[in-house]
């Protein structure tokens, strides 16, 4: 079965359209009921290992062209029973995070904002210069850090973040977040935790990286709701300066796969708490993941 083929069956043609509270919670590292690593056993991630050992690897201080911090970025939704054919097309176009024999890896994040949710707000309204901040712990590394991300007026994703050490100093990382975020908001509380499963892809002389990530599932800080989404996969394009001649985005271009406008912390929020958010601008990507819950993926275990 072709790309083309395999993509319109399963997916297209189904698609019918720092305050004190932050400190607090860094320091309480509030952990999700499960943070379990995907298990050997596991069919799509055996298949996945295998071929990713194909890949030439890259070392976490590798890239310099790569890096990017400020960027732009692209992102698609594609159903999880096409991420091993992908994989195979992308060989020898692409480099794969590797640490000691590890290809692919598992985050867990928590999300911090208002008690009013302003800074979803911001994003739904389409407000530029806007922010999102989170604690974001390298589950496989057991390293966190602390990030804050601003999309500028310029559409760009400018990303700063420190690093989270067992003794944090309050001062620090309050004038962190004071600094980034130019003293705008005051009171940030944990509104979500959520999590996936991550393949990170690189092409330095592109100067772009390339992130799979499958695997999703969000939760309330209290652990009370956990909703898990294994029907698709995220593919982000992180590039310097947006273009088309990319491996990746000419494949998409070739099989007429567009982008689509997907925060995973707003549509963990709207997933969440549908009673008092207004998701208007979310429908349509909220439509093709009831979709795709409806296609039976390869198996894989809920994060």
């Amino acid at each position: 079965m072709t790309i083309q083929t395999q993509i319109k069956d399963e997916f297209f043609e189904k698609d019918a359209s720092a305050s004190s509270a932050v400190l607090t919670a860094i320091n309480a590292k509030t952990k999700p009921a499960t943070i379990a690593k995907t298990q050997s056993t596991d069919a799509l991630s055996i298949q996945v290992k295998n071929l990713l050992t194909p890949f030439e690897g890259y070392g976490l201080n590798d890239l310099n062209n790569a890096n990017l911090m400020n960027r732009v970025d692209s992102k698609f939704m594609l159903p999880l029973s096409f991420l091993p054919e992908l994989l195979a097309h992308l060989q020898g176009h692409y480099r794969v995070l590797d640490i000691q024999g590890k290809r692919f890896f598992s985050y867990y994040n928590q999300y911090f904002d208002t008690p009013k949710l302003d800074l979803y707000t911001a994003h739904h309204n389409g407000k530029l210069n806007r922010y999102k901040v989170r604690q974001r712990r390298y589950v496989d590394t057991a390293t966190e850090y602390l990030e804050v991300k601003l999309k500028n007026n310029q559409s760009r994703t400018v990303k700063t973040r420190i690093k989270l050490e067992k003794n944090n100093q309050h001062a620090n990382t309050t004038a962190f977040i004071k600094e980034q975020m130019q003293n705008n908001f005051a009171h940030l509380n944990v509104t979500q935790q959520s999590g996936y499963n991550r393949i990170a892809l690189a092409n330095e002389e592109k100067a772009e990286r390339l992130t799979l990530d499958f695997n999703l599932w969000y939760n309330t800080p209290k652990g009370d709701k956990k909703i898990t989404l294994p029907g698709f996969f995220i593919a982000e394009l992180k590039q310097s300066k947006k273009t088309k001649h990319s491996p990746f985005y000419r494949l998409m271009s070739k099989h007429h796969i567009f982008p689509v406008s997907f925060s995973k912390y707003c549509i963990g929020c709207a997933l969440l708490y549908p009673e008092r958010l207004k998701a208007n601008r979310f429908k349509s990507v909220l439509t093709r993941i009831k979709q795709l819950h409806s296609i039976k993926p390869l198996p894989l275990e809920n994060n």
